[in-house]
């Protein structure tokens, strides 16, 4: 049997009743949940991999230099 993992909760308040009202029609309209929805979404806007720290910070850092 897969081993099951932690899920988190994640409450997000004060979004727009339009921007909610759109997000729930295209959940429905594709037959997904809210939650499965959201998830796919935000899953394809992100990347798979964890930025490179290091590299992030160096950045960070030359603009500072500047």
């Amino acid at each position: 049997m897969a081993e099951m993992k932690p899920m988190k909760t994640l409450n997000l308040r004060d979004l727009p009743e339009d921007f909610v009202r759109k997000v729930k029609s295209q959940a429905a309209l594709e037959g997904l949940t809210l939650k499965d929805f959201i998830v796919r979404v935000v899953s394809t806007a992100l990347p798979l991999e964890p930025p490179n720290q290091t590299a992030f910070f160096m950045a960070q850092a030359k603009k500072k230099r500047r």
